[in-house]
């Protein structure tokens, strides 16, 4: 059964739910977040994500050398990045009004069990679990007992770490945990995608499965929506030259466009389970299909031989899957050189 989230639904026959990363792009500016929301919803996606979180929730300020990262990032220590990173907490009551009132889902992940509450008054009904805290099992635990669907990301992880990381999620009442296959690193090389980890994990612990895609452009989502995502998550951006942690990797709006018509079209193209022949398959089935005709004037009363017919196209006569149903058989009515052989010709 699909899950239902608001006015939204999430399964395998639906199409991908489509999932709009707001990250650190509002750049802590409100105005910057609204029009992010306007992009995410005028590219035609399904939800607004949003990351909770304060530099204090993630880490301590630390001189410590395991505490540096890249310059790529803009700041010199974690505690740095995330204190630049991280959303106000007030900005989180207008971007899920204005989500709504843009037909999105709002929702957003939450790094901190301190933080439930604030979550929870804000009506969030989903949660999502991001890679990094996908071992943090105090946060699982109180996540999973809202009762509340989850999303559960995967990057970095092994098999047993989501193994137990379900467990976790299971043992403390979590109803549905949906998996994202992620390649967390910024940006994520194609090379290192591996979609096909994503069908197979969804095999393995039979769950729905998803995407939550770091790459440069579309390919990787569409693709991972035509192998089965129930869900497509991506960072976006209206400028990816603006100053900021994310922008650099993150979707333009051509980009979340591209991915919204492309995610449609894989679902239109699925159809049904039904195999039949199409609307748009039947003048081919009756032009292109062999059947009995005629190769010289046969008369009322002969027993038709495999000399007085072929089967050739179009399918207008007895099908060529059938023979039986001519040789050998007496005609009731002429039939004329060039003509089909049909049923109705043959005596009973």
């Amino acid at each position: 059964m699909p899950l239902q989230l608001e006015n939204k639904r999430l399964g395998t026959d639906e199409k991908a739910l489509l999932i709009a990363e707001v990250s650190a792009n509002h750049d802590k500016d409100l105005d910057q977040a609204l029009a992010l929301v306007d992009i995410a919803a005028d590219a035609g996606w399904d939800c607004l994500k949003l990351q909770t979180y304060t530099a204090e929730s993630l880490t301590v300020r630390s001189e410590h050398p395991s505490m540096l990262i890249d310059a790529v990032w803009g700041k010199r220590n974690l505690f740095e990045l995330y204190e630049n990173a991280c959303m106000p907490m007030e900005f989180h009551k207008p971007l899920f009004e204005k989500a709504r009132e843009r037909d999105l889902l709002p929702f957003t992940s939450i790094y901190d069990p301190r933080d439930l509450d604030f979550i929870e008054n804000l009506g969030c009904s989903i949660y999502k679990i991001a890679s990094f805290e996908m071992t943090f099992d105090a946060l699982l635990g109180c996540v999973a007992q809202t009762g509340k669907p989850i999303i559960l990301s995967t990057g970095m992880a092994t098999l047993p770490e989501i193994e137990h990381a379900l467990e976790v999620l299971d043992k403390h009442g979590a109803t549905q945990v949906v998996l994202l296959h992620c390649c967390s690193s910024y940006p994520a090389p194609l090379d290192q995608i591996n979609l096909n980890a994503m069908t197979s994990m969804g095999e393995r612990f039979e769950r729905e499965v998803g995407y939550s895609d770091h790459t440069v452009g579309s390919i990787a989502a569409i693709s991972a929506a035509a192998m089965g995502a129930v869900a497509i998550e991506k960072h976006f951006t209206n400028d990816p030259n603006r100053e900021g942690p994310d922008h650099r990797f993150s979707a333009t709006p051509d980009i979340m466009r591209d991915i919204a018509q492309g995610v449609a079209d894989i679902q239109v193209l699925k159809g049904s389970k039904e195999k039949t022949t199409t609307d748009a398959e039947k003048v081919s089935r009756e032009k292109g299909r062999r059947s009995a005709f005629a190769i010289r004037d046969i008369p009322a009363g002969h027993i038709i031989t495999e000399e007085d017919f072929r089967f050739i196209r179009p399918n207008a006569g007895i099908s060529a899957n059938t023979p039986e149903l001519v040789i050998g058989k007496t005609l009731r009515e002429a039939v004329s050189e060039g003509h089909p052989i049909n049923l109705s010709d043959i005596a009973a």
